[in-house]
């Protein structure tokens, strides 16, 4: 399995963790951007359980995530 490590840049004191039993959250944890009903974000946990998600822009910028569209339907 290959471990998951932000670019050069990324601040982790930046990072807004959820509390462990809390529900996700439609922001992202690192830029306050919307998580759209239909993305799928990044989670990362801690140890103590609590949770970041990532947006897909944030996730493209800090951790070199390749968007994946679906192609449009007619």
């Amino acid at each position: 399995m290959t471990a998951i490590a932000p670019k050069a840049g990324f601040d982790w004191k930046h990072v807004a963790w959820g509390a462990p039993d809390a529900p996700p959250s439609a922001l992202c944890s690192y830029c306050s951007g919307g998580i759209g009903e239909d993305d799928v974000p990044l989670i990362l946990w801690k140890s103590d359980g609590s949770a970041a998600q990532f947006c897909d822009a944030c996730m493209v910028k800090w951790f070199g995530f390749t968007p994946q569209n679906e192609p449009e339907t007619e």
